[in-house]
């Protein structure tokens, strides 16, 4: 009897063993089984969503063609009635006229068509399509001028398409990754799985479940891919295929080696070391020297010097939070709205601030190096001009497009408030709000010029209004862009708000400005006032708006729950360093009267402001790129010419899990959701996401935290999880494209600012010139992509009028998705 007692304990112990298997090996199942219903659902949702984009841009480009063919008909059509014969010629598409008969002496004279070929081949490549475009005010999320799409030129029309098209076709094929990389983890843990456990057959549930999901079978993201291809060849590249993919795809798809850019900026960077370091210690020389003329010039000079330095110290911070976001995965891309046909990366766009460097070392090392007076103060003005003349040069060459970006940019900038505000107008603006040193040097520069370097205390700070009115100029642009985005969306939060930090920052400089001038008690004590609440203001906002942070019930404390650098000590770190860097303004008390070192104090204080500038753009960034994840934002819409239900996935696309109704394509709601609405929303997917989380880990898998705390305790932790909410709300909608309906005057980006944004971004430039824009690739570029080109035709014929058919499978999946693996 007492033999048999362990034989029964210790098969008592395996069967218990087994049951826990079993109920671990059911835990298991049930979580894929849940995140293979959201991965089926989102899919399912985005691809419906790409369906009905397509189906838009198709209905505009039989539009442009339609109005196009009218165009040209008309202009055929018309001196065939004056023709001086009464005999007038037929054209070979059977329209009257004599055009023709000037076409000799126009090719002698070297005059072009007034249509290019690429029109008349995609006129003649398909065949009439008569749609009625009707128009769906009700549906749009703002208002548009009546009639106004009668208005819009073929060109304009042309470069819109062109862009949409190629955000479409981005879209699908970071749609195709997403499928992808989705099968491969799959197949990877039940891999693992198998292996661990020796199970047998291997691979069941791939070949039962994951193998006949929805998004693995599916062909229409293929297709749609291949329909892109042919629209994109037919209507604008005369039928070539090969050469449509090849631009669509863009140069991201493309490797490139940097390694000559790498080079260059290594040596424009030691040169400008070398060169400034030399020069740096004549000019303290100069400023030591007997003459004490020459030592003032010294001074001023090194001022201007100063303010040239740090523009390009901001520039290269900038690259370097480039290269951290890179890094990262963060899509910085998508973010500033690049165009990924002409993107530039981290290491070209280096070339620019590295080359200016080195200029600079050199100004500095042959300005001080001399003893003439007559071209001592010559220098400045000299490096001045190369700089505008090489950021300002036209000719396309020396990366002419990201020269431009930047020159409209600007432009967009002092024409503040006239134009839509988009991400990269008001980062621009908060970059020149770190420039305030380099702003007063502009008045610096021009005084000292024009009263020919004599007289030179009459521009410093102490004398100079309109220096202190340049200091606050940036403040005023970006309060001008809150205004404006108030006016587009009339939300008084956050904009409002925002607009007060902004007012405080204007009145902070004014009023250091007027205290530089009269230095009496009173106006110190209106300074301090003004400092004070303008650093505690702005450190708020750079925490709890900028940066989203702050938040106790958050999954990181005081943080946010999505992260996306690692090491959390960052985030603490920069907390409390950002509010020490904005109390800057103390040391202009503290030495108030030491006039000797106002020069070189103002200086150390904008360096200061420089190096937290560069620290709250990388964060601000990741900040967005966080909120784009959790909003699925992968891709923008691009406005169209002509009258659509405009797609709504870069803005409002909701998640497939909480909404049991997707709003049909280009149905928006009439107002855009308060934040009461959005704290619900808020808390229905805390829960959701909690109560899947705890029934899926039960009792076995590895525990996951839910989404949020407990915020049902005492009233006062409900009353910040509730201001939190809301922070997090506006933040959310703060530089989404909505538009209210209804509201006067609120046009879209193709009203009055759109328009001649989109002019001023593209230039006024005519058929051919777009067709020269889109050809002036590399030739060795264009030849390696059209090899490398594996070209999906299937069942997309040319006879076929809507461009879709079956793509054949690629088989180079795993690149596709190594391609497009931080695209999202």
């Amino acid at each position: 009897m007492f033999s048999n007692s362990p034989a029964v304990g210790e098969e008592s112990i395996q069967l218990a063993a087994y049951r826990d298997l079993d109920e671990k090996q059911d835990d298991f199942f049930e979580f894929l089984d849940a995140e293979l219903d959201k991965i089926e659902a989102f899919y399912k949702f985005k691809e419906d969503e790409a369906t009905a984009r397509l189906q838009v841009l198709k209905d505009q480009l039989h539009e442009m063609r339609d109005r196009r063919i009218a165009e040209m008909t008309a202009s055929d059509y018309q001196p065939a009635l004056k023709h001086p014969s009464g005999r007038p010629s037929e054209s070979r598409n059977g329209f009257l006229h004599v055009a023709n008969l000037f076409k000799p002496v126009e090719s002698i004279l070297g005059k072009k068509s007034d249509f290019n070929q690429s029109a008349k081949a995609m006129i003649h490549s398909t065949p009439p399509y008569h749609h009625n475009m009707t128009h769906h005010e009700s549906e749009r999320d703002y208002t548009r001028r009546f009639n106004q799409d009668q208005n819009v030129s073929y060109r304009t029309a042309k470069r819109k398409l062109k862009a949409a098209l190629v955000e479409l076709y981005r879209a699908l094929e970071l749609l195709k990754s997403y499928a992808i990389q989705n099968r491969t983890a799959f197949r990877k843990i039940n891999k693992k799985f198998d292996k661990t456990l020796n199970a047998r057959p291997t691979g069941r549930y791939m070949s039962e479940k994951v193998n006949n999901a929805y998004f693995v079978k599916s062909e229409v993201v293929e297709g749609h891919i291949v329909a892109v291809e042919d629209l994109y060849a037919r209507y604008f590249e005369r039928g070539n295929h090969k050469l449509a993919a090849v631009k669509l795809r863009g140069k991201l798809s493309r490797p490139v080696d940097f390694s000559q850019s790498a080079f260059r900026n290594g040596l424009f960077l030691a040169g400008g070391l070398v060169f400034g370091i030399q020069g740096l210690v004549s000019g303290a020389q100069f400023l030591n020297s007997s003459d004490a003329l020459r030592a003032a010039r010294a001074s001023f000079l090194l001022q201007i010097y100063g303010g040239y330095f740090l523009s390009l110290l901001l520039f290269i911070f900038f690259i370097l939070d480039c290269r951290i976001w890179s890094a990262a995965k963060i899509n910085y891309v998508f973010i500033f709205e690049y165009d990924t046909r002409h993107v530039l990366d981290w290491r070209q766009i280096a070339e620019l601030p590295c080359f200016f460097f080195f200029l600079l070392g050199m100004f500095l090392w042959l300005n001080f190096r001399q003893v003439d007076d007559s071209t001592f103060t010559l220098w400045p003005a000299i490096l001045v001009a190369i700089t505008l003349i090489f950021m300002f040069f036209p000719a396309p060459i020396l990366y002419h497009r990201g020269r431009q970006w930047w020159a409209y940019s600007n432009w967009r900038l002092l024409l503040a408030g006239l134009y839509p505000v988009e991400f990269r107008d008001f980062f621009l603006g908060d970059m020149y709000c770190s420039q305030t040193y380099a702003m007063g040097n502009i008045e610096l520069f021009f005084c000292l010029y024009s009263c020919s370097w004599t007289g030179m205390d009459q521009c410093n700070s102490s004398h100079s209004r309109a220096l202190g009115f340049l200091t606050t100029l940036p403040g005023i642009w970006r309060a001008l862009q809150c205004i404006r985005r108030y006016y587009d969306s009339r939300n008084s939060f956050p904009h409002l708000v925002n607009c007060g930090k902004y007012a405080f920052n204007v009145l902070y400089y004014l009023t250091l400005s007027v205290y530089r001038i009269d230095r009496t008690p009173e106006h110190r004590a209106i300074f301090i006032t003004c400092a004070l609440i303008n650093a505690v203001y702005c450190s708020i906002w750079d925490v709890a708006m900028d940066w989203s942070l702050g938040n106790p019930y958050a999954r990181h404390r005081f943080l946010r729950d999505t992260l996306v650098f690692r090491r959390v000590w960052v985030y603490y770190a920069v907390m409390i360093l950002d509010p020490i860097l904005r109390q800057q303004w103390i040391f202009y008390v503290i030495f108030a009267h030491d006039l000797q070192h106002s020069a070189l104090l103002s200086f150390i204080v904008s360096l200061a402001e420089v190096f937290r500038r560069g620290i709250w753009s990388i964060f601000r960034v990741e900040n967005e790129h966080c909120t784009n994840v959790g909003r699925f934002r992968a891709s923008r819409d691009v406005p169209l010419p002509y009258s659509a239900p405009p797609s709504d996935s870069a803005s409002t696309s909701p998640d497939p899990q909480t909404s049991p109704e997707v709003t049909p394509y280009g149905a928006t709601d009439s107002s855009s959701p308060s934040p009461q609405d959005l704290e619900r929303q808020h808390t229905l997917a805390t829960t959701a996401t909690a109560t899947t989380s705890n029934s899926v880990s039960s009792a076995t898998m590895r525990q996951r935290r839910a989404h949020g705390r407990n915020t049902a305790g005492t009233p006062l932790s409900r009353a910040v999880h509730r201001v939190g909410t809301i922070m997090l709300a506006a933040h959310t909608q703060d530089f989404e494209r909505k538009k209210r309906p209804g509201v006067d005057g609120a046009d879209d980006n193709d009203g009055n600012g759109g328009a001649a944004g989109a002019r001023g971004a593209d230039g006024d430039s005519t058929d051919e010139d777009e067709d020269e824009e889109d050809e002036d690739m590399d030739e060795e570029v264009v030849r390696e992509g059209l090899d490398s080109v594996d070209h999906r035709r299937g069942g997309a014929g040319g006879g076929d009028e809507e461009g879709s058919g079956e793509g054949e499978e690629n088989g180079d999946a795993d690149g596709d998705a190594q391609r497009h693996s931080g695209s999202g």
